[in-house]
């Protein structure tokens, strides 16, 4: 009770916002943001072995190509929770995806790990580039090629992803994907997004594992998106 009641406060605290067109539930981004003037709100549980994860991160579209996204997470472990990531992003457009045009996009970001160091917040600068490709009128192709720059290791890493979205029909979209974010591990997710309310809320569920250690860091997910009308001045 007192893990869902913090994750409460957390979303309520970054305000209500709902979420559009995003990654989520991917970890591969897409060449989309949210519809200029609007607000979203990605929020969602991941559970592992070793601890469950509660994340939100709101972002608004403040002019008509630039959306700011500004979340962060809990980690529950042992009983105990803390505040874990924070997220400072900007997303940018450089050209949308549309009927036989690939899309792309450009991501800049501060990612920061208290948990890191004893004595400091760690700070990761990440650029990243998301490309989509629309395969058909149901499949869209995404790749992400990007780069991390690990403050406390004072060096580079690359980061990839590749991921399907297929629409399987107007309420539900079924999506896969492998990816690597500056780490050690290549991953693998899969799941489903639903509908709730067309174009205004939409429920997902996915399950994640690594190829190098199967079964060690798998992990289940299940993320709540809303989407707004336009109403920033």
């Amino acid at each position: 009770m007192n893990n869902l009641l913090k994750i409460l406060i957390l979303i309520i605290g970054f305000n209500t916002f709902s979420v559009a067109q995003a990654a989520r539930p991917m970890m591969t981004d897409d060449a989309r943001i949210v519809d200029p003037k609007s607000c979203q709100l990605e929020s969602w549980v991941r559970d592992s072995k070793h601890m469950t994860e509660y994340w939100a991160q709101p972002g608004c579209n403040v002019a008509e190509n630039a959306e700011i996204t500004i979340g962060g997470s809990l980690e529950g472990e042992n009983g105990h929770s803390s505040f874990a990531n924070e997220i400072y992003q900007i997303k940018s457009i450089i050209r949308p995806i549309d009927i036989n045009q690939t899309g792309y996009s450009i991501v800049l970001g501060n990612a920061r790990d208290p948990k890191r160091t004893m004595n400091k917040v760690i700070q990761d600068w990440y650029l990243n580039v998301p490309i989509s490709y629309p395969y058909n009128d149901r499949l869209v192709i995404h790749t992400n090629l990007g780069v991390t720059h690990l403050t406390d290791e004072r060096t580079e890493k690359i980061n990839w992803g590749l991921s399907s979205e297929y629409n399987y029909n107007e309420r539900i979209d079924l999506i896969s994907e492998v990816f690597n974010q500056s780490s050690n591990s290549t991953y693998f997710q899969f799941g489903l997004r639903y509908w709730l309310i067309k174009n205004r809320a939409q429920i997902d569920t996915t399950y994640m594992n690594s190829f190098n250690h199967i079964g060690d860091d798998q992990s289940f997910s299940v993320g709540l998106r809303l989407l707004s009308l336009p109403f920033l001045p």
